[in-house]
């Protein structure tokens, strides 16, 4: 396997669990109705959320089975419009039951391919 994917890969594991950590923080903000806090970590669980896309698109070739981003950009696209409508509750419900389940099953494949 290419060591620079395998580098980048490997970034990605470890960025994943701060990822996914600031993602339950927001969730939790919100549900303590800490809208303010949390809406100022969105731009950067969003560009979390780029990057790795970005590493799932260049790494592609290293990947036994594609990794499935299922449909994150349609949850991102749905949370944009909850923040719009200020709906601060679906926007931590989609955070907590679409976005972390997402992040989890793309992390475990990130390190199935690692272990390989």
């Amino acid at each position: 396997m290419d060591n620079e994917k395998m580098e980048v890969l490997q970034s990605a594991d470890q960025y994943l669990y701060k990822l996914k950590s600031g993602v339950l923080e927001l969730v939790k903000l919100m549900q303590e109705e800490k809208e303010q806090e949390a809406i100022l970590i969105i731009p950067e669980i969003a560009d979390g959320i780029d990057w790795i896309t970005k590493v799932i698109d260049l790494t592609k070739d290293v990947q036994k089975e594609h990794i499935n981003l299922e449909n994150i950009n349609e949850h991102l696209e749905t949370i944009i419009e909850a923040l719009e409508n200020q709906d601060y509750i679906l926007v931590s419900d989609i955070f907590n039951y679409e976005i972390i389940p997402i992040l989890d099953k793309i992390h475990d494949e990130i390190k199935i391919i690692i272990a390989n």
